[in-house]
């Protein structure tokens, strides 16, 4: 087994972690992404990511001009957000700002979402904003919100949302819609692949939720620990009824929604009807904090899911072992 250096090993954890790597350097970028940059231009660096994420899960990044594209595991995308994405792309590629290449680059938010929604007709534009934001904002990092300063004495009491929009972004809109576009060769999964697709996207197998992974896992688990040991990153932990990817570069999360659908998580006990979830987060935010909160639902949910947290098996929502780590409680100012 050949081990990855350092490079490659940024360079696969950013694809796992946006599902992108873009060669553009910037001035806020770290000495390390700026090496693994330059790593990249090497052909050898490049077979070595691909041949490595190919043995891992059947298939390798899509490679323009050097930017890289892995839509896999959980960074695959719903239909709902390749309709958004791809709207988007064409709305900000036909800004008079992009086509100049002017050194502004500055896009009105509220221009582009009734762009996208001339063509998204089916969502609004508050879901359409909450999916451009994610992907473009908090996931590929390719939009920066900006806000343009008044002029002195301005009394203008709305002032308009824009987004800065990255250098990368005429290059990794063609490798987004390159790789979404063309039909790419699709060679059946080996059983290993198979797990290590779930571990990546779900963090969480055992018997009774993946039954048939579960028995492959416990066949190889010695090979398949090893190859995810070589991103030094994830640790392989495998119990009697359960396994766990687990991250050594998540942090512990502070953030409300991630404390409530832990708290969820706990009173799961031996399951949860799936219709019965919202009521269980409203009944948790009610416990902990004694009073209403401004929380998303679905953001609870998704934490409770991105996390590991809980898996769904059928229309039940179990618990994780992961869960029975932690303890959950409110600070007297949250409360407040």
């Amino acid at each position: 087994m050949v081990d990855l250096h350092a490079n490659e090993r940024l360079i696969i954890n950013q694809l796992f972690d946006c599902g992108i790597f873009t060669s553009t350097i910037t001035p806020e970028m770290t000495n390390n992404t700026v090496n693994a940059i330059a790593a990249l231009k090497q052909p050898l660096v490049q077979r070595r990511i691909t041949n490595y994420l190919t043995d891992l899960l059947g298939m390798g990044p899509y490679n323009y001009q050097e930017n890289l594209l892995l839509l896999v595991g959980e960074q695959q995308l719903t239909a709902e957000e390749v309709h958004v994405l791809l709207a988007t792309l064409k709305a900000v590629i036909n800004e008079p700002s992009i086509q100049a290449d002017d050194d502004g680059r500055i896009v009105s938010t509220q221009t582009i979402i009734r762009q996208v929604r001339s063509e998204v007709v089916d969502l609004d534009e508050k879901h359409i904003f909450r999916l451009i934001k994610r992907l473009f904002v908090e996931r590929f990092k390719l939009f920066t919100p900006e806000q343009l300063e008044q002029a002195p004495g301005d009394q203008a009491i709305l002032v308009e949302e824009y987004w800065s929009v990255s250098p990368d972004f005429t290059s990794v809109a063609q490798c987004l819609v390159n790789s979404l576009r063309t039909a790419q060769q699709r060679t059946p999964l080996t059983e290993i692949q198979q797990v290590n697709r779930g571990l990546l996207r779900r963090r969480f197998l055992s018997p009774k939720v993946t039954p048939y992974l579960w028995t492959v896992l416990v066949e190889n688990k010695v090979k398949i620990a090893e190859k995810w040991a070589q991103l030094q990153r994830f640790e392989l932990e495998i119990g009697d009824d359960y396994a766990l990817l687990l991250d050594q570069q998540r942090q512990r999360s502070t953030a409300k929604p991630y404390i409530i659908a832990l708290a969820v998580a706990r009173s799961l006990g031996a399951g949860l009807p799936q219709e019965q979830l919202n009521q269980r987060v409203h009944q948790i935010v009610e416990r902990l904090y004694g009073a209403p909160q401004n929380v998303s639902v679905t953001l609870v949910k998704e934490a409770l899911f991105e996390n590991a947290l809980a898996s769904k098996h059928g229309q039940n929502i179990l618990p994780t072992p992961l869960v029975k780590r932690f303890a959950v409680r409110a600070t007297e100012e949250e409360k407040i």
